[in-house]
């Protein structure tokens, strides 16, 4: 588990920013936990404040059972063995090929040559880079620098692998393999992923948990299952409706659409209660994100719609959802 508490981080100069107060955040062991907030929100401050590449001028981080803001130079490097990152601008030496950027921070902890080469070899066949050992950077896609830099970050067997905004760089179809790659390797290795994102639609991918983050403060932190179907703070409902808004267009020639967020309890979640409202109502409904997961024994289901149709039609279809004990909130009107 990795825990940071009461954490603060201020860039003094002259006008001095508060990137971090006063933070307080547990990530569980084997999970892929996102961090999420708009540009300036502190995300990537408090990443590498987990491996101190930046170091807080408050409170404690602890990686497993080691207090990381207590440690000497010498035994931070050591610690720094056990957690990989990975930048959004890929961070690779232009003057070494695949294999040698992989090879890297192996031959920095001197290990030996056979063991450095099955190693690589390995870790190029795992982000399915095999047959590149031998190019360039500048021969590589976006998404093959990407693949090198997660190879690299694994190379010393790291327990946790810090990601800030891998995919930013990444066209959508790239991104959707690169996600893909890092789920893999969450599920393959038990790796614990820390992924910093300005995207819902990343955290809606692949993450167990999402803490998002405002003006240097958690504002609210939890399953993402939770922070889709009942946002408490306004950070987060801002991020979910700018999902919608950036993602999801309406096609030319519809009725204006409603967005609606739909919350089904155990005893709902696996009826056909939407079925039932468009043949009743005449409605068309497009699903844009759905999910059911186990809560306490439980199904439990969310679906974010967007509902067409006349307001008459769409009122009427709205009050059949209440009557059916389906709880709605309107996105947008």
């Amino acid at each position: 588990m990795i825990r940071l508490k009461n954490v603060s981080k201020t860039y003094q100069g002259k006008n001095s920013v508060h990137a971090l107060t006063g933070i307080d955040l547990n990530i569980p062991a084997g999970q892929i936990y996102g961090i999420i907030g708009q540009s300036g929100a502190g995300k990537s401050t408090l990443l590498r404040c987990i491996n101190m590449l930046e170091r807080p001028e408050a409170g404690e981080v602890w990686v497993g059972d080691t207090l990381m803001t207590s440690l000497s130079p010498k035994e931070l490097r050591a610690a720094r063995r056990r957690i990989g990152m990975v930048f959004q601008q890929f961070n690779l030496l232009n003057s070494r090929t695949v294999f040698g950027n992989i090879a890297f921070p192996l031959e920095l902890n001197g290990t030996p040559g056979k063991d450095v080469r099955s190693r690589v070899e390995e870790l190029a066949e795992l982000v399915g880079l095999a047959d590149k050992l031998q190019a360039y950077p500048r021969q590589l896609s976006g998404g093959q620098k990407q693949r090198v830099g997660i190879a690299r970050a694994l190379a010393t067997e790291p327990t946790v692998l810090l990601c800030d905004e891998p995919t930013s760089a990444l066209d959508p179809e790239t991104t959707g393999s690169v996600l893909n790659l890092l789920q893999e390797i969450n599920e393959r290795l038990g790796l614990t992923v820390v992924l910093v994102t300005h995207e819902m639609a990343v955290i809606q991918e692949i993450c167990h948990s999402v803490a998002v983050l405002d003006g240097g403060t958690v504002q609210e932190a939890g399953p993402v299952t939770e922070i889709f179907t009942h946002p408490k703070s306004e950070a987060a409902q801002r991020l979910l409706q700018g999902l919608l808004a950036t993602r999801f267009s309406l096609p030319p020639g519809h009725p204006d659409g409603t967005f609606i967020r739909l919350t089904f309890g155990a005893n709902r979640a696996t009826q056909p209660i939407i079925s039932r409202m468009v043949r009743s109502h005449e409605v068309e409904a497009n699903i844009l994100f759905g999910r059911i997961d186990q809560m306490k024994g439980s199904p439990f289901g969310m679906l974010l719609v967007e509902l067409r149709g006349t307001p008459s039609q769409k009122e009427a279809a709205l009050n059949f959802l209440a009557e059916n004990q389906v709880e709605v909130e309107v996105l947008n009107q």
